[in-house]
C-alpha cells in the first residue's frame, strides 16, 4: 500500500510540473508575439509620422502665405524653390521653401538679396523635394519623406494668381 501512494505523489507532481511547463512556454511565446507586432507598430507609426509632419507643415506653410499672387516656383538657382513673397513696410520678403541637403529647408529673406542655400533653416528630413503650378489655383508637391516613402499632395490655392 506504501508504494501507491508514493506512485500517486509523483504523478501529482509531474501533472503540476507539466502544467508549469505548459504555462511557462506559453507566456514565452506570448511575449515574443506581443513584441513582434509593437516593433511592426512602431514602425508604421514612424513612417507615418514622417509622412504626415512634412504633409502638414508644407501645407500649412502654403495656406499662411496664400494671397492673391504671392505663391510661385523659382528654378533660377539650379534647385526648384517655392515663394511665397509678402510686403512689410515697403520692402518685399519671401519665405522659401526648398531641398537642400537632404532637408526640407525654410529660407525668410528680402527678396533683392541673394543667400546661399544653406543658409535656410533645416525643418524636416526629406529628399526629391518637386513643385508643380498645374493651374492658377492648384499646386503640386511631391516628396520623398525619411522613410523613403514619395507622397504626392495637391493644393488648392484660394487667391489664385493674376491672369
Amino acid at each position: 500500500m506504501k508504494k501507491q501512494l508514493n506512485h500517486q505523489h509523483i504523478i501529482d507532481f509531474l501533472f503540476v510540473l507539466s502544467l508549469f511547463c505548459v504555462f511557462a512556454v506559453s507566456s514565452v511565446l506570448l511575449i515574443l508575439f506581443g513584441a513582434d507586432i509593437y516593433k511592426k507598430t512602431v514602425s508604421s507609426m514612424d513612417s507615418n509620422y514622417a509622412s504626415r509632419t512634412s504633409v502638414a507643415y508644407l501645407t500649412e506653410k502654403i495656406r499662411q502665405s496664400d494671397t492673391y499672387d504671392a505663391i510661385s516656383i523659382d528654378s533660377s538657382s539650379g534647385s526648384e524653390k517655392l515663394l511665397m513673397t509678402r510686403e512689410i513696410d515697403g520692402q518685399t520678403y519671401a519665405t522659401s521653401l526648398y531641398e537642400y541637403d537632404g532637408y526640407l529647408c525654410e529660407l525668410f529673406a528680402r527678396t533683392d538679396i541673394e543667400l546661399p542655400a544653406d543658409a535656410g533653416q533645416r525643418v524636416i528630413p526629406i529628399s526629391q523635394l518637386d513643385f508643380d503650378l498645374i493651374s492658377d489655383s492648384l499646386l503640386c508637391i511631391s516628396f520623398v519623406d525619411e522613410t523613403q516613402k514619395a507622397s504626392t499632395i495637391y493644393i488648392n490655392l484660394h487667391s489664385g494668381k493674376q491672369k
